[in-house]
């Protein structure tokens, strides 16, 4: 099986100084509408990994995402592990998750993030197929593991450069570390000249 855990840069060709916040496992009815305010109010752009179930639990957090100007993303139905499941269950996993987030929003996502960042490698062209562009990261905040903000603001300024692409939470108990580390790390690079997009 050639499962990869490995993260991959698909933003091909980015300009310099540009960078990527990412956020998964959400939306979260705590965290989330806090991280949306951040970017808001710091005019910064993200992309949202969504998990369909909590699509269904929040759909008031999800159309406020996409309101807002921020590139909806999936990360499956309810966060298994899929790197060792046969491709048909995989894609009863994604279409789950699609059948969710269309429903709130109107639009299937275009990107797919697998949950763990664990996938078949030999299944990347089949999910292609169906539709979707497969997106990892390229710098893990780590936030998942975070016990303070400085820990997570650290591990993205010693890793993160021109093109990166962040990995960040908004649906996990350590997310309130994350809302503290957001504005610090928008102004750390934003002084250096960034700007940041979605994907």
């Amino acid at each position: 099986m050639a499962c990869v855990v490995v993260p991959l840069r698909q933003v091909e060709a980015a300009p310099k100084k540009v960078m990527y916040f990412t956020f998964d496992d959400g939306p979260g009815a705590i965290y989330t509408p806090q991280i949306l305010d951040i970017l808001r109010r710091e005019r910064v752009h993200a992309t949202f990994f969504v998990l369909g179930n909590r699509c269904k639990e929040l759909p008031g957090v999800v159309r406020r995402i996409q309101n807002e100007g921020h590139e909806l993303g999936s990360h499956g139905y309810d966060h298994r592990n899929l790197a060792s499941a046969p491709f048909p269950i995989v894609k009863s996993e994604i279409t789950l998750a699609d059948t969710a987030i269309e429903h709130v929003v109107g639009r299937k996502p275009i990107y797919y993030r697998p949950p763990f960042g664990a996938i078949d490698r030999r299944e990347i062209p089949a999910i292609r197929r169906i539709g979707h562009k497969v997106s990892f990261w390229t710098v893990d905040s780590v936030d998942w593991s975070a016990t303070s903000a400085s820990t997570i603001v650290q591990n993205v300024e010693r890793a993160a450069g021109p093109g990166s692409v962040v990995l960040f939470h908004d649906g996990l108990s350590t997310s309130r570390f994350t809302i503290q580390a957001l504005p610090i790390l928008i102004r750390y690079y934003r002084d250096r000249g960034y700007e940041f997009r979605t994907l």
